[in-house]
């Protein structure tokens, strides 16, 4: 992860994806943050592996204990 990652947006999208029951909004959410921090490739491809979401969830969470 690089040092200019905005925090309040990686938030912002974490928070929405725990927030829906809707899986679509949920990986448009996780990708948007995962590509931001840059643990996930930035294809276009927001239909995630339960794997990616992980991956995205934990590094929100390195991020001063964000998710």
């Amino acid at each position: 992860m690089t040092e200019d990652i905005n925090k309040s947006y990686v938030q912002r999208y974490v928070a929405q994806a725990n927030s829906t029951d809707n899986e679509a909004v949920k990986n448009n959410c996780l990708y948007r943050a995962g590509t931001h921090m840059e643990v996930i490739e930035c294809n276009g491809d927001d239909k995630l592996t339960p794997e990616q979401q992980q991956i995205v969830l934990d590094a929100a969470k390195r991020l001063e204990g964000i998710g």
